[in-house]
């Protein structure tokens, strides 16, 4: 039960907003808080069906083999490296993406603001990755 317990929090909450946004009449908020309690909604039930499926008796001895595994390749080292290595690359990918963009946009002549965000982002995530790699460095 106590798996399952997030899950079913997130399944009222997100039952509320449904309700919520089928009984409000504004026209683009009650179509945004709809839709945020429906995928909040359907995401949770297809956990909990997905936990009970794994739950079941007959499948127990794979489910376990399956946690097992999952432990092992979460202290494996080498597994350790390639995440932090794919999130190195992913983390390059998107800052060139993101400059690339904004070039892109400001030869198209969008709207400045527009630019802006895009721009914002690169130095948010420039920001974000340097205090996470000075952060993880005092602590290694």
């Amino acid at each position: 039960m106590n798996d399952k317990k997030p899950f079913i929090i997130q399944f009222v909450i997100g039952i509320i907003l449904i309700g919520g946004g089928l009984l409000t009449q504004f026209d683009y908020y009650s179509t945004m808080i709809f839709a945020m309690g429906c995928g909040l909604a359907f995401s949770s039930l297809a956990q909990i069906v997905r936990i009970i499926y794994w739950q079941n008796p007959k499948r127990q001895a794979v489910y376990e083999e399956k946690k097992q595994e999952a432990h092992i390749n979460s202290i494996d080292e080498r597994k350790q490296y390639l995440r932090m290595k794919a999130g190195h690359v992913t983390y390059q990918i998107m800052t060139f993406f993101l400059l690339l963009i904004a070039v892109i946009l400001a030869l198209f002549r969008a709207e400045a603001w527009v630019i802006g965000m895009i721009f914002l982002l690169f130095i948010l995530q420039w920001v974000v990755g340097n205090m996470a790699y000075r952060i993880l460095e005092k602590r290694m």
